[in-house]
C-alpha cells in the first residue's frame, strides 16, 4: 500500500465508547492514531464524525479546533432529542456519505475507517466494488462480524494502544 492516495474516516463515538469500554482511562492521541494507521500511505485527508448534545457544542469546541489544526476535517452534528433521551443522529450517514462520495470521486486508492459498526458494511462494499481498498481500525469487543468479515483488511486498536495512547 507504500504512497497510495488514502483517506481516513473516524467514527468519533464508536471510537471513543470502543475505547472506554477498552480501558476507562483510556484516551486516544488522534494525531497519533492517524500517523500509525496510514503510515506508508500519501493521506489525503482525515474525517472526524461526531455528535454533540446541542446546548453544549461551546463544550466540544477547543477540540474540533485541535483536530482542524491538526489535519482533520471536523463534521459534527448535533443530537436529537427523543422521549428516551438524545440519540445520533446525521454523524453516521455523514461518514457514510463521505466515503462513497470521496470513493467515487477518485480522492482516495485507500479508505481507513475507524469503526465497529456493522450499519458501514453496505457502503464498504460499495467502494470496495469501485476497486476500492478498505481498511478498519476498531477495538476488538467493539468490531461487529459483519464489519469484520466485509473489510479488506482490520487493525484491531488494543494492539497499539503504546502508539495511540494520549
Amino acid at each position: 500500500m507504500l504512497g497510495k492516495k488514502t483517506m481516513m474516516f473516524v467514527d468519533g463515538q464508536n471510537l471513543f465508547h470502543g475505547a472506554k469500554q477498552f480501558d476507562e482511562d483510556m484516551n486516544i492521541d488522534l494525531v497519533s492514531l492517524a500517523e500509525k494507521l496510514t503510515d506508508g500511505k500519501d493521506l489525503i485527508r482525515s474525517y472526524y464524525f461526531d455528535s454533540f448534545v446541542p446546548e453544549k457544542r461551546d463544550d466540544k469546541e477547543g477540540f474540533y479546533t485541535f483536530l482542524e489544526t491538526n489535519g482533520y476535517r471536523v463534521i459534527a452534528e448535533p443530537l436529537r432529542e427523543r422521549d428516551e433521551g438524545y440519540v445520533e443522529k446525521g454523524a453516521d450517514i455523514g461518514l457514510a456519505t463521505e466515503l462513497i462520495a470521496q470513493g467515487f470521486g477518485g480522492s482516495y486508492e485507500v479508505a481507513v475507517v475507524v469503526t465497529g459498526d456493522d450499519d458501514f458494511s453496505k457502503a464498504i462494499r460499495y467502494v470496495q466494488d469501485q476497486g476500492k481498498t478498505v481498511e478498519v481500525a476498531s477495538f476488538d469487543a467493539n468490531l461487529s462480524s459483519g464489519l469484520e468479515r466485509t473489510a479488506d483488511s482490520i487493525t484491531f486498536l488494543g494492539d497499539i494502544t503504546d502508539s495511540i495512547r494520549r
